[in-house]
């Protein structure tokens, strides 16, 4: 259980900005906070999180899931809705260009993602996905959720996903090998 000094900690440790409902939480005891109000609260932070510059859908869907399936949850034990930033929000994104060269000499270039979502339980963890329909937003729901994977394995894990819309098929080794090595070093 996570008290509301050690959330604070961390909060101010990674550097977080408050969202403006968690002061409306401060005070609230177990199970004494009717579910009128956490939906309330909860589509405060959702409208929140969506008055941000995004245009990643597949994230927004991914993180009202969440909060619509743990409002029991918020309502058992409000203290929890303080999490919710630090969860719903990524630590860094980093966006850049792939260029390299294919079997036939020509110079291409892919977009690349890193999200980094949380180390607060310990250093990033998440794996690389490779495939033509990667952008921004699947890669961010893909570390959203890796938070949840990292943290149901009992590891001091934190989360992270990478990756780039390059389609390894049809592609010969080498060339998935020269984008690989383009990848890792940028």
């Amino acid at each position: 259980m996570f008290s509301r000094l050690a959330l604070a900690s961390v909060n101010r440790r990674l550097g977080r900005r408050s969202f403006s409902v968690l002061s409306e939480i401060r005070g609230f005891q177990d199970g004494c906070v009717s579910s009128q109000k956490i939906d309330t609260l909860t589509q405060n932070l959702l409208d929140e999180i969506m008055a941000r510059p995004l245009e990643q859908p597949i994230f927004v869907q991914a993180v009202k899931e969440v909060i619509t399936s743990l409002k029991p949850l918020f309502q058992r034990h409000p203290i929890y809705l303080e999490a919710l930033p630090t969860i719903c929000t990524p630590e860094r994104s980093h966006l850049f260009q792939v260029p390299w060269v294919d079997d036939e000499g020509i110079q291409r270039i892919n977009h690349g993602y890193r999200v980094q979502f949380n180390q607060a339980l310990g250093p990033y963890k998440g794996g690389l996905r490779f495939h033509p329909t990667v952008d921004l937003s699947v890669i961010k729901f893909l570390a959203f959720e890796q938070t949840f994977k990292n943290a149901l394995t009992g590891l001091p894990l934190g989360s992270a996903k990478g990756g780039s819309d390059f389609d390894p098929k049809g592609r010969s080794n080498r060339e998935v090998y020269k984008f690989c090595r383009a990848f890792m070093t940028q």
